[in-house]
């Protein structure tokens, strides 16, 4: 009877968990064009602190990250605007500084440490590498509003120098990371440690639903404290963190047109990629498969044609149609499959904007769920 009671106190629990919900926008009419690709592969190797590929040119080194999918954030007393890349695949938060001259800072908005009376002065300096140099500035400290929680003393980089055209065109300002403290840089403690320590959210939970249809500028919902059953089908599959730096877990397996891809293979979801990157035996097994060329590309009058792909997570068989990982702009028809030396899968937008993703960082574990 005890055992009834405290379940069900429990489930009532979780049930009445307050969900505080932030729009994520879409950008509208969105084109994922190759060398939009090319720039998101510079970013996912520094990102990963990956070696930057051997073949880079001057083409490669003139692209910019663009992405379908950021939010709004404000830093500051009076508050200030910035739009961020909500980023699974990162932990720290970075926004330009008013005192940045590059470029890409002076086209997007900019923290003005002095026009806020609650920024408290940190002057550490910071740098993560990227493909085409050092994004750098120094550590500041001030109050973070994510659609109405509002973090107390969040310390967060201003940039100085973004380094490179990476960032000139990209449709956010900056990147609010929420991965794991222990892949932070400095060992900064990330918004959302914040936000469970200063009681903000009832659960130390977050949850991605990406809208994939549409050419609106709604573009789903980042939940915190929770997830909304409402958004999904069936249960939640739950598979436990393997490694807590990114959000990794093992995969049972991977299968495409009755190929195996892979069995017991590590796997992390990224929320800050559109792309899905593979490991090299099966990523030379898809590109075959596909019929992709040396360019990325495919016949797009073959797509309708190509096989699902079988994601197995927990015993669960997540599948991705070929119209949802090949990309098509411009009349072309490109694989969103990428390789860049990892012996893991780093799932991003394509896999998760089709599977609602919870990422529970109480009890180290991600679940999956198709979208309702």
């Amino acid at each position: 009877m005890l055992k009834t009671i405290t379940v069900l106190a429990v489930v009532l629990a979780l049930a009445s968990a307050e969900l505080h919900r932030v729009p994520v926008l879409k950008q509208e009419n969105f084109v994922k064009t190759r060398a939009n690709v090319r720039a998101e592969v510079s970013h996912l190797r520094a990102k990963y602190r990956l070696p930057t590929a051997r073949s880079v040119n001057e083409e490669d080194l003139s692209n910019s990250m663009n992405m379908a999918y950021y939010g709004a954030i404000t830093i500051g007393t009076p508050p200030q605007s910035f739009k961020v890349l909500f980023d699974s695949g990162s932990s720290n938060l970075w926004v330009p500084s008013k005192t940045c001259s590059s470029y890409a800072c002076e086209v997007h908005n900019q923290y003005d440490s002095s026009a806020s009376s609650t920024y408290q002065a940190n002057g550490e300096s910071f740098s993560i590498q990227y493909g085409t140099g050092s994004l750098s500035g120094i550590l500041a400290t001030d109050i973070v509003n994510v659609n109405g929680l509002s973090v107390e003393s969040q310390t967060f980089a201003e940039a100085t120098n973004e380094p490179g055209t990476n960032f000139n065109d990209a449709n956010f300002d900056g990147i609010l990371g929420m991965g794991y403290q222990s892949i932070a840089q400095d060992n900064v403690v990330p918004p959302f440690y914040n936000m469970v320590s200063q009681g903000l959210v009832d659960q130390s939970v977050f949850s991605f639903y990406l809208a994939r249809d549409g050419t609106s500028s709604q573009g789903g919902e980042l939940i915190f404290g929770g997830s909304d059953s409402s958004l999904y089908s069936g249960d939640l599959t739950y598979v436990p963190i393997s490694e807590q730096g990114y959000w990794q877990f093992t995969m049972a397996g991977a299968s495409i047109d009755g190929q195996s891809l892979c069995d017991n293979c590590q796997a992390i979801a990224d929320t800050g990629t559109s792309l899905i990157v593979a490991p090299a035996n099966a990523y030379m097994q898809l590109n075959d498969i596909l019929n992709v060329d040396d360019q990325g590309l495919v016949d797009c009058s073959s797509v309708s044609s190509m096989p699902v792909i079988t994601f197995n997570i927990g015993g669960t068989n997540f599948d991705l149609e070929p119209a949802q990982y090949i990309i098509q702009s411009d009349g072309e028809c490109q694989s969103s499959f990428e390789y860049m030396g990892t012996d893991f899968w780093i799932l991003g937008d394509v896999f998760i904007g089709q599977y609602y993703t919870e990422f529970d960082l109480g009890n180290n574990r991600i679940g999956f769920a198709p979208v309702a």
